[in-house]
């Protein structure tokens, strides 16, 4: 049986999307507030703030993954 990959036009898909890309790794730049993560689906640096309203990390790398795949990643859904 195989796996199919996640669905990026689902919010489940989205979901499992950002966790496959934390998996791999995350940048934290604590000096200039920032963070980063790889997209696994475009394999594009996804870059925004630290921390908004009180999030942890993972809460804002989730959000900016999320954000990335609905907006701008070329294999998002809006493609």
């Amino acid at each position: 049986m195989t796996r199919r990959p996640p669905d990026p036009a689902t919010k489940t898909g989205r979901a499992q999307i950002a966790r496959q890309a934390r998996r791999h790794g995350y940048s934290h730049n604590r000096e200039e507030f920032e963070i980063g993560v790889t997209c696994p689906l475009c394999q594009e640096k996804v870059r925004g703030p630290e921390n908004r309203y009180g999030q942890t990390v993972i809460q804002a790398l989730d959000e900016l993954m999320n954000d990335h795949l609905l907006r701008y990643c070329p294999k998002g859904p809006q493609q």
